[in-house]
């Protein structure tokens, strides 16, 4: 279990942060602490809000009613504090240059950059590739290092992103369904790398929204259940994730709720009237 500095003010509280599109709530009152040093996975239906929770928290969707602290402040330079958060989405590896090698993709990331580009003033140095080899040797990557990214698996793509976000020494990481599309090896090793990384020291704080059950590692010791805009539940993963709720949560019957390895397995039964 990390330890938890009682002391520093909570990375982002939500009080009562509600946000309306159109007339309609796709986030209800929303009411959460997230501090440093405690890991969160955040559990719900596709469509559940969880991505527009973690745009709120992190600055970039400002709600219509209710408040956000960030680092105790109510008010601070968002673009400071967007520098200090890494975004990592399922989505973003389309975005990066086949041929670009991954140690390049991670110094991007120390200049804002999506494809390293050598531009007037705003080039990379040795420093920073230095850096970067430090980092992707320390999070287990060293054999990623000269590979271009279009060759790397689906997982691995995945860990040179979680690099290039680190590369600012952020705050937070915020992990936006990162497993879409993967298939269940590379699933499994990019989560048991996750989990690794989670568990160290050296960790910045990490956020994983996701819809599967089985991606909550031992390492995310709260979680956060979201259902049409909603928090239904948070705290400890133990006491949030059970079949009770996810029942409810996803409407399907759950027949027993394995505890394997520190992760949580569902067994769901959809009756024929469920399905109809």
């Amino acid at each position: 279990m990390r330890l938890l500095d009682a002391s520093s003010p909570p990375l982002i509280e939500l009080i009562g942060a509600t946000v309306v599109r159109d007339g309609v709530e796709i986030l209800a009152a929303a009411t959460w602490r997230l501090d440093r040093g405690r890991h969160w996975a955040i559990l719900g239906p596709n469509g559940s809000g969880k991505s527009t929770l973690l745009r709120v928290a992190c600055g970039y969707v400002w709600p219509n009613r209710g408040a956000v602290r960030r680092l105790g402040e109510e008010l601070i330079d968002l673009a400071e504090l967007r520098r200090s958060i890494g975004w990592v989405a399922g989505d973003m590896a389309a975005q990066i240059p086949a041929r670009e090698r991954a140690i390049e993709t991670v110094v991007s990331g120390k200049l804002a950059m999506v494809g390293l580009r050598r531009l007037p003033g705003v080039s990379p140095t040795d420093a920073d590739f230095t850096a970067a080899r430090e980092l992707l040797r320390a999070m287990h990557c060293d054999a990623l290092v000269d590979k271009p990214f279009g060759v790397l698996s689906q997982g691995e793509r995945q860990q040179v992103l979680v690099a290039q976000a680190r590369m600012v020494d952020p705050l937070l990481i915020v992990l936006d369904e990162p497993c879409a599309g993967m298939d269940p090896g590379v699933r499994e090793r990019f989560l048991a790398w996750l989990d690794a990384v989670a568990a160290s020291p050296a960790s910045p704080t990490l956020a994983l929204a996701t819809h599967h059950v089985e991606e909550i590692m031992p390492s995310f010791e709260s979680t956060l259940l979201m259902s049409e805009g909603k928090i239904v539940a948070a705290g400890p993963t133990g006491e949030v994730v059970t079949a009770e709720h996810l029942a409810a949560l996803y409407g399907v019957s759950v027949d027993r709720l394995d505890f394997v390895r520190g992760r949580r397995w569902p067994v769901w039964h959809v009756r024929a009237e469920e399905g109809d």
